[in-house]
């Protein structure tokens, strides 16, 4: 082959080996693309997790769950990206992260011990006892029972002459069939057998994970599917058996008693949930605290053709059973555990069966007033029923304050007179008397869950401690209003006054009136719920609701109970106004007054800062504790990239995987770019006066044409944002770290050196640690590491003004997160002043701004560039106020002054051009003047 016919072909040759190597770096590109974007999502996701952990806000389970899947998925794209950048190179990655994921499955999804033991057992039996076998509260009844024995029939004390068979009195402590109920526990044993047979709890779990977790938007919907679930459920054979075999010994004992034939008794079921790990029986503390109750259905005790071999009997036993347990998944149920932290796998229930006869009058009695200390008269709520009626919040309700001296009723409060008191006087004494021997049994304040029967005796179903009320409430609005004139000068009109106070505290709050199930849907939060009645299913938004304001109430509601337990303001009717559905308009700002029940227009300041917080259960509950676990595995940064030991074997957490693929598949993608035979000009190191590697990868028409060499100086790139960002990085040198007190400098040792994420060995890496621009003539993503901050700012400038925008991200730091915290508010604060929209979370900005006109965006490139360098070791003052202010100053002087050089540029540029009018492009700051 001659010489002319060889060249053609080399060159054809050449031409071909060049568009492999574009098309091979273009696919190499893509996949290093991935990586970065896994990585930034997976730092996002990290950041959500470590706020999380703060406990601004209450969460579930399914919130961790979700966390942790999150952080899993983009952990596990990172790796997967960089072993299609660079196949077979680190196969320990994989092991590694399928180890770190069993450890984190275990603690999120791991399923609680199997718990053994008897399956139903009658109250007092010793076995009560074990750790988590029944509701602490239950098992106190079997001390009580026996405390409480009821006396002999003679000396029952009859019901009035001429008075309704309410208005009956026990003698003493008890009457016949008074005390404790006889009955048996359903123990928690039982109960976790017949959630998990059939794999019935792994379809709840299935279930609440497909409708995208327990979200107050889907609790309407996702409710009634998991207690439909359970009410069809079939129940172990061994759980049945000994659900039978304790009531048949029950109805004995109840058919060998004197006078049982011809009484209508009832079998009531009272299901207790509970968390896991409390308090034993027989300890004078709120052993009760996060405990719930589950109001199950009253089924007839005998029944022509009952006993154990009744299949219609036992159906009908085992239907009430399975309708108990269903409540556990009620919607307002589901709220109280997420707002308490409790996981649904960490929490324990039974079900306490009762033998009782059909009562007429049921309630709720304090032996203190919940809201006043200096009120120590019995208060005695009463409605005709069953005790439910009082919680529920849809029956009329009657209340009395019995004085503890001498037992006279020095209040009533009756809601329906036409048809009379619930209570004579002499039966509100005798609950007020079985409430006082309770609180002597158990040497603290009570509340008491109480029936009155047909024969006139008070039967006792649940005794807790009456959580403590605040030390002072004012007495009166005359007395609030005195307090109010200290705090304000001049308080508006009230909008509603003369209600009673059900929760103390003063908060603000849009008003969202909800009238039908339906209205909660849309409940926002902080707002303040505002309803006909104090309904018990209303407790669904007060993990949500900032406060509660009903038409009609008694502070002996279930709403009332929970909105104290939580901290939320609660004020109930009847208002010297008039209805509030009426007078308060939807989504007005109202402030309500807890303190004494007053609703005022506005939000005013000078009552919320006096207020206290509402309740955080969060911080040290199973929830936080699983999350706090998994975060251990997935948060700390062990592995320093410029250490021997930066090995794909010695990830030992999510972040480190992380991590690790990020600093590879940087390197992969430059090693690749390097190397002559693959797109040599693609790939360049920056050629510059800093003493920090800068490297150049060009996307598409980021160069001034071939560029030969390793090194590509400044001049070469036709970037018009990475030339304004690099302006802005040098314009102002940096003068090093600002001066710092004491403390901020021991802030800084001290979380270098106890903190296994930090290493004061990196700050010697600062002059060779890689650093990137990625970029086109429109378009430039930096990411950068100076010691321990983390910044990236990207790019699109051109003429389309929509498409244009800077984004500029700032993480990490050495101090501790205090210092980071206020940091990152401190740069969001600069930034703010030039229009950037700021997100904080935690120690991680992200502030953008968009839709600019070419010249404005790279006048907000200059800035970003100016904070790349500035921002960093500001940690360290973050807490010396003067220095701070100063350092503030100056930093925005020296922001205007930079945009001040750039306009009197474009200002030269316009004045060369002369008197053309055709448009032209936006004049370069970073060009020479």
């Amino acid at each position: 082959m001659g010489l002319f016919c060889w060249l053609p072909f080399r060159r054809k040759r050449r031409d071909e080996e060049r568009a492999a190597a574009e098309e091979a770096f273009a696919a190499r590109y893509h996949r290093f693309k991935l990586v970065l974007n896994a990585w930034a999502k997976l730092q996002e996701v990290m950041t959500e997790m470590e706020l999380a952990l703060c406990c601004v806000h209450p969460f579930g389970m399914q919130t961790v769950r979700s966390l942790c899947t999150r952080i899993t998925t983009q952990v596990y794209q990172c790796i997967r990206q960089l072993d299609e950048l660079a196949p077979g190179r680190y196969p320990e990655l994989f092991a590694r992260f399928d180890a770190i994921q069993a450890e984190v499955s275990a603690i999120v999804y791991g399923r609680p011990a199997t718990m053994d033991g008897p399956l139903a057992l009658p109250f007092g039996h010793p076995d009560l006892a074990l750790p988590d076998l029944a509701d602490p509260a239950l098992t106190r009844l079997g001390d009580l029972r026996a405390a409480l024995a009821p006396r002999g029939a003679d000396d029952a004390v009859p019901a009035t002459s001429g008075a309704s068979a309410t208005s009956g009195v026990s003698g003493a402590s008890g009457m016949p069939g008074g005390g404790v109920p006889d009955g048996f526990i359903v123990t928690a044993a039982a109960c976790q057998r017949l959630f998990r047979h059939q794999g019935l709890q792994e379809e709840i779990g299935r279930r609440v994970q497909a409708s995208g977790g327990i979200r107050p938007d889907n609790l309407l919907d996702l409710s009634p599917a998991i207690v439909g679930l359970i009410q069809a459920a079939e129940v172990p054979d061994e759980v049945a058996d000994a659900l039978m075999d304790a009531l048949c010994v029950l109805r004995a004992r109840v058919a060998a008693r004197p006078g049982a034939q011809g009484r209508d008794m009832r079998l009531l079921l009272r299901g207790r949930v509970w968390p896991q790990g409390s308090t034993g029986a027989g300890e004078n503390t709120d052993d009760d605290a996060g405990g719930m109750t589950l109001w199950g259905p009253s089924i007839p005790l005998f029944e022509e053709g009952s006993g154990s071999d009744s299949q219609p009997d036992r159906q009908r036993v085992l239907d009430a059973l399975r309708a108990t347990l269903a409540l556990k998944y009620s919607p307002q149920a589901i709220a109280y555990r997420r707002n308490r932290g409790l996981r649904d796998a960490g929490t324990c229930v039974c079900v306490g069966c009762f033998a009782v006869e059909a009562p007429v009058a049921g309630g709720i009695a304090y032996t203190g007033n919940p809201l006043h200390a200096r009120d120590t008269s019995v208060h005695v709520y009463a409605a005709r029923g069953l005790s439910e009626a009082v919680e529920d919040g849809a029956h009329d309700v009657d209340a009395y304050h019995v004085c503890r001296a001498g037992g006279s009723v020095r209040l009533r409060s009756i809601a329906d007179a036409a048809s009379g008191p619930v209570l004579a006087d002499a039966a509100a004494r005798a609950v007020a008397e079985l409430a006082l021997v309770v609180e002597e049994r158990c040497g603290l304040p009570q509340e008491i869950d109480w029936l009155l029967e047909p024969d006139g005796s008070i039967s006792l179903l649940h005794a807790r401690p009456l959580p403590a009320p605040r030390a002072h409430l004012p007495e009166s609005y005359a007395e609030s209003e005195a307090e109010d004139a200290a705090q304000t000068e001049c308080p508006p009109p009230a909008l509603l006054d003369g209600g009673i106070t059900a929760g103390p505290g003063v908060v603000a709050g849009p008003v969202h009136i909800v009238r039908e199930r339906d209205d909660v849907r849309g409940f926002p939060d902080g707002a303040v719920l505002v309803a006909e009645r104090d309904l018990a299913d209303w407790g669904m938004l007060l993990d949500r609701a900032a406060a509660v304001v009903a038409e009609r109430g008694r502070i002996s509601s279930q709403l009332a109970a929970v909105a104290r337990e939580f901290g939320k303001p609660a004020v109930f009717g009847p208002f010297r106004q008039g209805s509030p559905l009426d007078l308060l308009e939807q989504g007005a700002m109202v402030t309500v007054h807890g303190d004494v029940g007053v609703v005022y227009p506005g939000r005013l300041e000078g009552f919320i800062e006096s207020a206290p917080n509402e309740c955080n259960f969060m911080p040290g509950s199973p929830v936080l504790q699983a999350l706090d676990a998994a975060a251990h595995h997935m948060l700390p940064l062990t592995l320093d990239p410029d250490s021997p030991d930066f090995k794909s074997v010695n990830c030992r957490t999510f972040h480190d995987l992380g991590r690790f693929c990020h600093e590879k598949a940087v390197a992969e993608m430059f090693r690749f770019g390097s190397q002559q035979r693959h797109a040599p000009q693609r790939v360049k190191q920056l050629q510059c006066d800093v003493p920090k590697q800068f490297w150049v990868v060009n996307l598409d028409d980021g160069f001034d044409g071939e560029v030969s060499g390793p090194l590509v100086p400044i001049a070469r790139i036709t970037s018009v944002p990475m030339r304004t960002l690099w302006r802005g990085m040098n314009a102002v040198p940096w003068q090093g770290p600002p001066p710092v007190d004491a403390k901020g400098f021991l802030s800084v040792m001290f979380e270098a050196t106890a903190n296994p994420h930090l290493d004061p060995a990196a700050q010697s890496a600062f002059f060779t640690e890689r650093n990137y621009f990625m970029v086109s003539r429109n378009y430039c993503s930096l990411h950068s590491r100076f010691g321990f901050h983390f910044v990236a700012v990207e790019s699109l400038v051109g003429e389309r003004t929509p498409e244009n925008y800077v984004v500029f991200q700032l993480r990490g730091g050495a101090a501790n997160i205090e210092r980071r915290v206020r940091r990152v508010e401190f740069v969001a604060g600069l930034l703010g002043e030039f229009d950037f929209a700021c997100t904080v979370r935690r120690d991680a900005l992200s502030a953008r701004i968009e839709n600019l006109p070419e010249a404005q965006a790279l006048r907000m490139l200059l800035v970003a560039g100016y904070m790349t360098i500035h921002t960093r070791q500001l940690d360290m003052i973050m807490n010396d106020g003067p220095q701070l202010a100063e350092r503030r100053a100056a930093m925005l002087a020296d922001c205007h002054r930079l945009l001040e050089e750039a306009d009197q540029a474009d200002q030269i540029a316009r004045a060369a051009a002369g008197d053309d009018a055709r448009p032209r492009r936006a004049v370069d700051p970073a060009a020479p003047v």
